[in-house]
């Protein structure tokens, strides 16, 4: 019985990890379904489980949320990105510094996945108009966005959880970890630009590739121009969001 009892938990946690995995059922669904299995087997029971939830965690995750989905709505996300689009000029290490350093500002105090859902797409409007392969571009990202996710209290659900579990503040958690992070994305922004150092050279010498970034940069503010923009929606979201940082 001893067994079964340390076996069972684990063998439940491994088919709903490999159904989280492989998108068999919906994520909640899944973890829900393994909950119920453990009750109904009577491993726990319907007050032990809830007793594991972290609840403190799922409503800091929930606000931000929804405060993130305002601000998106409002158009400040697009403003931030097709300013910079227009700062880089078109210039291949530039797309690369700029958009690393809003992608780890961004990840800090939004999810990831938002995060590179909103930059990717203009980096590789720009990069492909420039002729340029935006994979290492795209790539960057990626690890620039899960390095900024790790400054911020609520750059992650995991910090989430380890600051609940540890009594750290917002602002602790700021200061024990923003000073390490700082290092790793320069290093790591380093790193990335010295093994692409021959894709991120300047494109002054080819005049068509100037022109094209001049055109491009042009139906980019065209496009953005078309947006809807609430200022009063954005205004107010992200007062709450200082707010709620605060």
């Amino acid at each position: 019985m001893e067994h079964s009892s340390v076996f069972l938990p684990i063998l439940v946690f491994l088919v709903v990890y490999a159904a989280i995995t492989f998108e068999l059922v919906n994520k909640a669904a899944a973890a829900l379904a393994g909950v119920g299995v453990l009750v109904v087997l009577r491993v726990t029971t319907e007050h032990h489980a809830v007793g594991y939830v972290d609840f403190e965690t799922l409503m800091l995750l929930t606000g931000m949320m929804i405060l993130v989905s305002l601000i998106k709505k409002s158009g400040f996300f697009t403003i931030v990105s097709v300013k910079i689009a227009e700062i880089t000029k078109g210039s291949p290490v530039k797309i690369l510094v700029l958009f690393s350093v809003v992608t780890a500002l961004m990840s800090a105090f939004l999810d990831n996945v938002t995060t590179v859902l909103i930059i990717i797409p203009i980096i590789i409007e720009l990069t492909r108009g420039m002729g340029l392969n935006p994979r290492n571009y795209v790539l960057s990202q990626i690890f620039i966005s899960n390095i900024g996710g790790t400054a911020t209290l609520i750059g992650d659900p995991p910090n989430v959880i380890i600051g609940s579990k540890v009594g750290l503040s917002f602002n602790q958690f700021i200061l024990n970890l923003t000073p390490t992070v700082i290092p790793v994305f320069i290093i790591v922004l380093g790193y990335i630009w010295f093994i692409n150092r021959v894709e991120f050279k300047p494109i002054n010498t080819s005049m068509s590739k100037l022109v094209s970034v001049q055109l491009l940069l042009e139906k980019i503010r065209f496009e953005f121009a078309n947006i809807k923009i609430d200022k009063n929606l954005m205004i107010k979201s992200l007062v709450c969001l200082f707010l709620a940082i605060l």
